[in-house]
């Protein structure tokens, strides 16, 4: 749990704006239309004291959706109404927040030196990171689970490795070991295939065809009953000819035979690399209703021409029941290099044993912003310092910024931000860098 005040990019950058006397944060007192923003609290000036300012609409009270931006092109004073161009996808509603920034700044600008000051960091701090979901296979020994591709870890370090060595709630819901039934005629051809699997004697091939349609529902089995109302995720190993998107590729779960129109489960695949293996974690959505399942299905959900899945072990699991045992440090390694490695050795496998949960817990850089919704990683403290020192030094002579002392004050500023740095830099103590 982080150790400060949560913040997202939105919420440091209406801090910065105010320090710097160069941001608006308000809200519209009226409803109007799509163009005309009316705060009487706020707008307060002569004709034209708002005009060519950057508008952005967030936490939107009405239909305008968050993070829609424009600029002012008039400003009539006595009605406090801001005309912007281009207009808003909806009518602006009382109560809608908005930022209004004056240059010398455009609200990219100020995303842009936030970043900045994330990526000054990364070299003193780093950010705990835990990731489970990495399976291990028969006779594989290095597994790419440290590239940012897989699972967004991009570690720096490892510290410990552990391994799953129990279950204490899961269930079977298809062990693969014969074919399921086509779906659609001529288009789907399912067999039982021995080079893709991670249990018994068989995995599945479902060999899609060209003609094959978006919605098409590929294939399903009928199964013995089973209630698995007492899990949270599903565990399923698959593997595609052809790259997939999240949700290309869905899986049901029904309590009627055949995985009818409405399924109780309906389970969006991961993005998935062409030609590699995964197994797949997924939270199930509705496991209350989940007390009798008796099929299960695939369905194509976009076309994604000819293709070929396969598919093995599907399960249900209780993911607060796994109990992990730390795995012994001279049995894995780090293969460090562009696209680094994790690597067990033959007696860690052997430990281990293949289709085996592993979780990792290390370090890694803390990531920049790519919207204004998602958490910082590092105090926003420091992030709001750095960013209010670079802007002031950056106009420490112009006259576009009507803050006396400039100089004084970004000197000010940086300090705090070197303070904050040096508070949060990581110690790692006893790790392998990655």
């Amino acid at each position: 749990m982080a150790n400060f005040q949560l913040q997202n990019r939105g919420e440091i950058r209406r801090f910065i704006g105010p320090i710097l006397g160069i941001m608006i944060d308000g809200a519209a007192t009226t409803t109007t239309d799509t163009s005309s923003l009316i705060d009487t609290k706020n707008l307060i000036g002569p004709d034209d004291e708002f005009n060519g300012r950057e508008v952005l609409i967030y936490d939107a009270a009405g239909s305008i959706v968050d993070g829609e931006s424009s600029v002012v092109s008039d400003f009539a004073g006595a009605t406090w109404d801001a005309t912007c161009a281009p207009v808003f996808t909806n009518s602006i509603t009382a109560l809608d927040k908005y930022e209004m920034w004056k240059r010398p700044w455009k609200m990219a600008d100020i995303n842009g030196v936030i970043n900045q000051a994330i990526i000054n960091a990364t070299s003193l701090v780093l950010v705990s990171r835990v990731t489970t979901g990495n399976f291990t296979l028969s006779d594989i020994y290095e597994y790419d689970w440290l590239v940012p591709y897989t699972f967004g870890n991009d570690f720096k370090a490892v510290k410990t490795v552990e391994y799953v060595s129990d279950i204490g709630v899961t269930h079977k819901i298809h062990d693969c070991e014969a074919a399921w039934d086509e779906s659609v005629d001529g288009e789907v051809t399912v067999a039982t295939q021995t080079t893709y699997k991670v249990e018994g004697a068989y995995g599945i091939s479902v060999t899609i065809s060209a003609s094959a349609e978006a919605n098409d529902l590929l294939c399903t089995d009928d199964i013995a009953e089973v209630d698995i109302s007492d899990c949270d995720q599903i565990e399923i190993f698959m593997r595609s000819s052809v790259a997939l998107d999240a949700g290309d590729i869905q899986l049901l779960l029904d309590d009627t035979a055949s995985c009818p129109a409405t399924p109780l489960e309906v389970i969006n695949i991961p993005a998935m690399l062409a030609n590699t293996n995964y197994t797949h974690v997924i939270d199930l959505a509705n496991p209350h209703l989940d007390t009798a399942i008796i099929s299960v299905g695939l369905k194509l959900i976009t076309d994604k021409g000819a293709m070929v899945l396969y598919v093995d072990r599907i399960r249900a699991v209780h993911s607060k029941s796994k109990e992990y045992i730390e795995l012994n440090p001279d049995y894995w390694d780090i293969i460090r290099g562009a696209s680094p490695l994790f690597k067990l050795t033959s007696t860690g496998l052997t430990v281990v044993g293949p289709d085996t949960e592993i979780r990792l817990t290390g370090w890694s850089a803390p990531d920049i912003f790519s919207d204004d919704t998602t958490d910082s990683e590092i105090n926003p403290a420091y992030i709001i310092a750095f960013a209010v020192g670079r802007l002031l030094i950056s106009h420490a002579k112009s006259s576009s910024l009507d803050i006396q002392d400039k100089a004084s004050l970004a000197t000010y500023w940086i300090g705090e931000a070197d303070k904050w740095l040096r508070r949060m830099t990581t110690s790692l103590g006893n790790v392998r860098s990655v």
